[in-house]
Formats: structure tokens, C-alpha cells, sequence
């Protein structure tokens, strides 16, 4: 990691992350239109890898200006706006993202709406709540709320989410409240296939619906994955180890797309989230 990067984060933090970036990276196809809701920065990162590697021609939907993208972006902290805006071939509004583009591609299948959102719970079947922890009139936590989640979830043929910390918090028997649609539990419903990118592995509906391991992350055992999670998990028959991210693409990484090591920030809890922020916000100041 480049000097500029550096922060109070472990070493097998930082190969997690970039496992995590690696493995969404290698979901996605060329031709993909990338959707990057509010523009978190590891599946934004992952978006970025794959357009400088495998996937070349994907357009972004950007969230800075509703605006579609087919170059590549340097990581930043709020400024994406200055490059996303002047290099846009096409600007939107929010009414002809949901009702237009969103449902047409969803149903349509072509091009491949791709997008990796980040759920605060996750159910056996794939379900998703990201509204609040605890009873909704007195919720102990409130989140932002679920945005486009409830529509596309109950419309797409393949969702995707990933999880920075893979834990009993997140993957729960019931959810406290129900966000996101999970697999219906048969073939005939939508979406068929759900699956979860997290920091130890990579779950996807099974034949059932119900999640199941079909990846473990390198170094990572079976242990491991079931006493993080909260419920009884399946596994696939042939259970198979992630791709480790490659030299060049931790390079990429470092020195193309996330040189300031934004993407770590998600790993990031308390009071090492906060100082990390501050120095980068006072970096941009400085600048």
C-alpha cells in the first residue's frame, strides 16, 4: 500500500479487502451496466478493477450528477462529481433511472444490471433489511433506509450484496424488519439467485433457495464461516477456494483506482473510522 494509504488496519484486513474487491470484480462481465447506488467505495473500486481488466466496456451509473460513465475514475473522497459529470455520455434524473432504465434492463436482461449493495441484515433465504434494528415505531438503530432495494430485489434475476465484516450481527435467522426480497423459494419467482460477497466467503442461493457456501476466501475454513454466522448454513457440494487478486491487480489497485486506500474505510469501526476521515478530510483541505 502506498505511503499515502497507510492506516492502523492489519494485514489480513487489508488482504481481506482486497479478496473482497478481487471476488466482486471477477462477478462482473464486460457489458455490464454498473449501478453504484450511493457510491460506497469497495464495490466502486471492484467496478473500477474489472473496466481496467476484464471488462472494458461496462458503463457506470454514477451517483454524483445521475450521470453514465464508460471511462474508468481515481477513487475520491466526494470529488467524484468532477470526473463523472465532465466525462458523462448521458445525465438522468432520478424518475428516468426508476422508471425507465431500472425497469427495462431488470426485465429486458440485456445489458446485465450489475450492482453490489451492502445490507445491515441478511436472512437464510437472502432477504435483506436495511431500515432499522429492533421494533420499527422504537427501532434501536435506524438506518438510512432501503432506497431502490424493494423494487429491484423483487425484479432481478440476480442480486447482489456484499458485507466488510461477516458476522452474527448481519447474517440473522429473522430479520427485524424486511427491506429487500429474498429468493421465494422456487423456480418460478424473481429473483432466482442471490448472492452475498463477504469477508470470509461467498454465499449464493442454492437449489432451495437458502443461501449456501459455494466459495471460501484463501486461508478461511468451514469453522471459520459457521461460527460467524447465525443461522445453520448449507454448502455446496463442491466447495471451491476464491481467486486470490493478482499482483496487477493490486497494483491497479493501489496506484490507478484507490491510491488514498478509500476502500479500507469500510472495515473501519469507532473512533479508527473517525481520525482516518479527518486526515483524509484534512489532506483535501490542505490540497
Amino acid at each position: 500500500m502506498p505511503a499515502s494509504a497507510e492506516l492502523m488496519l492489519s494485514n489480513t484486513h487489508r488482504e481481506q479487502v482486497d479478496q473482497m474487491v478481487a471476488t466482486m470484480s471477477h462477478l462482473i462481465q464486460d457489458g455490464d451496466f454498473l449501478a453504484e447506488g450511493i457510491g460506497t467505495f469497495l464495490p466502486t473500486a471492484a467496478y473500477m478493477l474489472a473496466k481496467h481488466t476484464h471488462a472494458p466496456n461496462c458503463t457506470s451509473l454514477c451517483p454524483n450528477g445521475n450521470t453514465l460513465m464508460t471511462g474508468v475514475r481515481t477513487l475520491t473522497l466526494g470529488h467524484d462529481e468532477f470526473d463523472t459529470v465532465s466525462a458523462a455520455t448521458m445525465w438522468l434524473d432520478y424518475q428516468q433511472i426508476n422508471l425507465a432504465y431500472m425497469p427495462a434492463i431488470f426485465i429486458g436482461g440485456r445489458p446485465r444490471w450489475t450492482e453490489f449493495m451492502r445490507p445491515a441484515q441478511i436472512d437464510p433465504m437472502g432477504a435483506t433489511n436495511n431500515v432499522c434494528i429492533g421494533p420499527h415505531e422504537r427501532p434501536k438503530v435506524r438506518f438510512p433506509g432501503a432506497a431502490g432495494i424493494p423494487d429491484a430485489s423483487t425484479a432481478a434475476r440476480r442480486f447482489y450484496y456484499y458485507a466488510p465484516r461477516h458476522t452474527r450481527q448481519l447474517f440473522v435467522p429473522t430479520l427485524d424488519f424486511c427491506s429487500g426480497a429474498g429468493h421465494p423459494g422456487t423456480a418460478d419467482g424473481n429473483p432466482r439467485t442471490v448472492v452475498v460477497v463477504t469477508n470470509l466467503a461467498v454465499l449464493a442461493s442454492g437449489p432451495t433457495g437458502r443461501l449456501r457456501v459455494t466459495h471460501l476466501h484463501p486461508g478461511v475454513s468451514r469453522g471459520e464461516v459457521s461460527e460467524a454466522t447465525g443461522f445453520d448454513l448449507d454448502w455446496a457440494p463442491e466447495l471451491v477456494t476464491s481467486t486470490p487478486p493478482t499482483d496487477d491487480e493490486i497494483e491497479r489497485l493501489d496506484r490507478t483506482i484507490d491510491p488514498r486506500g478509500l476502500r479500507f474505510l469500510e472495515v473501519l469501526t469507532g473512533t479508527a473510522r473517525r481520525e482516518r476521515l479527518r486526515a483524509l478530510a484534512s489532506q483535501d483541505v490542505a490540497a
